[in-house]
């Protein structure tokens, strides 16, 4: 695996940097991983080092959603070419690196790697690879034990990612990030997995796991029930994926502090393990239709005290999550408020805007809300122009259609500021 070359203005420099003017960590303390530190002298204002004590490893890459690229650029293996922060600029967008350009970290003598760039503003995932692979997608990915998740994924997931909050400088203004980074701790709500009883599920067999949102100041004696927003990850995801890679705590944390939703509980579905063939069960649709009817929505209103109005609940999901919500708004409409469709891919079937007749546009007009959207380079799912198309057809049908564009490919840096809008324009407006 070669390391990446970043070309700068006149000059070539390695992604194998050192932290600037930092002594080794001591063997003896705790080791600092990741650290944030502002810098003038960084095209955003801040550097970052990174930090994995692998004594016995031969190479060590940085792995995560930390690389930006030109939006041409964006292809679906990866970007054809991409940098990481010291190379930053305005238009820059977050893209997943080819393989062979992930960057290669220095060995200290100490058996700790490490590598210092700077970071743009928001939150980033990152991860260790420590053995070669050929497409980024099927790299063995290690979170920092130094900075462990905030969830864990499902057993034997080969890619586990921690986060990096990286503070906005005004000085050297990169992305509009703010609602991505912790609030205050007095705002801060908590995330947790639980596991429910499910009749379908058979991986774990009667019962299922969801990610749980409870926000600050939760009182399950609550005599009035919070509002609900459940969330769908992709394939390939789990009910974890939208709290670490995601970033969902930290943006329904600022939309509520400022009083832009109302305190909500938001839950996290898994749709896997809900029968043998998974995704390519011709069920498969209405199979994750009934497990919302028939086990999350009761468990959500039973045990964290979320209301069973479908006015005051919304539904959101990504790729394969955004067919469930489409799925969900044309067949079961009465179940929520408001949807978020995200990135749905193309190749799973799913009707285009012309072929909505005037029977499915009365049954989705039952909701009151849609919000729709994509990266403009994402090549697993129809081009903006199309979702724009989508929307009109639902705002003839008397939907609140909303669409949010932006650059970007198939990626958690697109999703987030989905999620964000969605938020702030449709899930629980009106």
């Amino acid at each position: 695996m070669r390391r990446l070359t970043l070309l700068a203005a006149g000059t070539a420099a390695t992604l194998a940097l050192t932290a600037c003017g930092a002594s080794p960590p001591s063997p003896t303390a705790p080791l600092t991983s990741p650290e944030v530190v502002a810098s003038a002298s960084s095209p955003t204002g801040y550097e970052v080092t990174f930090r994995f004590d692998a004594p016995e490893a031969e190479a060590v890459w940085l792995a995560g959603d930390l690389y930006f690229t030109e939006p041409d650029a964006v292809g679906l293996a990866g970007a054809s070419w991409s940098w990481l922060g010291d190379e930053w600029s305005e238009g820059d967008v977050s893209a997943p690196p080819l393989a062979e350009d992930l960057a290669e970290m220095t060995r200290g003598e100490d058996g700790v790697w490490e590598l210092t760039t700077a970071v743009p503003a928001g939150l980033w995932n990152y991860g260790f690879v420590t053995r070669e692979c050929s497409v980024i997608l099927l790299c063995t990915v290690a979170a920092d034990p130094a900075n462990p998740p905030p969830l864990e994924a499902q057993p034997g997931a080969t890619q586990a990612w921690s986060q990096l909050f990286v503070p906005v400088d005004q000085a050297h203004p990169t992305y509009d990030a703010a609602g991505q980074l912790p609030t205050a701790a007095a705002e801060q709500g908590t995330v947790e997995v639980r596991t429910y009883p499910s009749d379908l599920s058979i991986d774990p067999a009667g019962e299922h796991r969801m990610g749980v949102y409870l926000p600050a100041g939760y009182d399950p004696d609550r005599t009035e029930p919070y509002p609900l927003l459940v969330l769908s990850h992709g394939a390939g995801g789990d009910e974890a994926s939208w709290w670490v890679e995601g970033g969902a705590a930290q943006l329904l944390d600022h939309a509520i502090a400022d009083g832009v939703i109302p305190p909500v509980v938001a839950v996290t579905t898994a749709f896997e393990g809900l029968s043998e063939d998974g995704m390519a069960d011709p069920d498969f649709w209405d199979l994750y239709t009934a497990e919302l009817i028939d086990s999350v929505l009761p468990y959500a209103e039973a045990e964290l005290d979320a209301t069973a109005d479908p006015a005051l609940r919304a539904f959101g999901g990504l790729s394969m999550g955004a067919r469930l919500s489409e799925h969900l708004l044309l067949t079961q409409p009465d179940l929520f408020g408001a949807y978020g469709i995200w990135s749905m891919p193309e190749a799973v079937a799913s009707p285009a805007a012309a072929e909505l007749g005037d029977a499915d546009l009365a049954v989705a007009a039952t909701a009151r809300a849609v919000h729709l959207g994509t990266g403009a380079e994402d090549a697993l799912a129809p081009a903006p122009e199309d979702f724009e198309e989508l929307a009109a057809r639902y705002r003839e049908a008397g939907l609140d259609a909303a669409t949010y564009a932006t650059h970007g490919g198939h990626t958690w840096w697109v999703w987030r500021q989905m999620l964000g809008d969605f938020l702030a324009t449709t899930a629980f407006a009106g």
